[in-house]
């Protein structure tokens, strides 16, 4: 069975893709592994992330349809608040950029994501606000908790 692969861009850019996870992934290999305290060292984000690369990438660069499944279809018309949305997406992380260490990681991203949530239509606050709590808590534990990374206290400093 002979299976017809045609190189088009979506090809092209996996297999670039793959590359760079396996490039990413060599260059990680260097960086020491496991911390003092225990936990996972600088190496394991590169890896895992190279590691990712390459299997997407090459599911795109090799798989039967080269990533075209994915793509939605091309829409007749933009969205007449797209721009307002990247507007405020935009200065809301220019904000965030600016608040973070006054306010807080905790503080900062929650209101950071009161304001995409509320920005990209939902409107029920008690989605909103779970939303933005439990991603806020879900970072939280993840960086401040099992990677030991040291997240600016801001107004919880004590």
């Amino acid at each position: 069975m002979k299976v017809d692969v045609s190189w088009d861009g979506s090809r092209i850019m996996g297999a670039v893709a793959a590359v760079v996870g396996a490039v990413a992934t060599v260059l990680a290999w260097g960086l020491e592994e496991g911390t003092a305290t225990g936990g996972p060292g600088a190496r394991f984000l590169p890896m895992l992330l190279g590691g990712l690369m390459i299997l997407l990438g090459a599911m795109i660069a090799f798989g039967p349809d080269g990533g075209r499944s994915a793509r939605p279809a091309p829409a007749e018309e933009a969205d007449p608040g797209s721009g307002r949305r990247a507007l405020m997406t935009v200065g809301a992380m220019a904000a965030y950029t600016l608040l973070l260490d006054r306010l807080g990681f905790l503080l900062a991203t929650s209101a950071l994501l009161v304001v995409l949530v509320r920005a990209y239509g939902e409107r029920r606050w008690v989605v909103v606000l779970s939303v933005a709590l439990c991603a806020t808590g879900a970072a939280y534990g993840l960086f401040a908790g099992w990677l030991k990374v040291p997240l600016p206290p801001g107004v919880f400093a004590p």
